[in-house]
């Protein structure tokens, strides 16, 4: 597994669209037009991403929406916020 900084900051790219369809999200980069889905605990995310979100209290709102144990979820986002950065869908930064 990738470890990720727990103070890494990461936001949605302004430059990225996202609707609600159904339980997920479609989102659409603005720079490519490719879309792009999530489902239930990444549209959970993208919502928390509207904003700077340190990586370690992602993880914290992901385990108490969905009741899941922290290892867990710190893998999965992990691995999700890797992908969405290698999309072009969100920023990164340390504090």
């Amino acid at each position: 597994m990738q470890r990720i900084d727990p103070a890494l900051l990461i936001t949605g790219d302004p430059e990225v669209v996202g609707c609600t369809l159904g339980e997920g999200t479609a989102l659409l980069n603005l720079r490519t037009y490719i879309y792009y889905s999530l489902n239930e605990v990444g549209a959970f995310v993208w919502e928390a991403l509207g904003e700077p979100v340190a990586f370690e209290s992602l993880v914290t709102r992901v385990c108490a929406e969905f009741d899941a144990p922290p290892e867990v979820v710190e893998e999965d986002l992990a691995r999700l916020v890797t992908r969405l950065d290698e999309a072009g869908l969100v920023r990164c930064s340390q504090p």
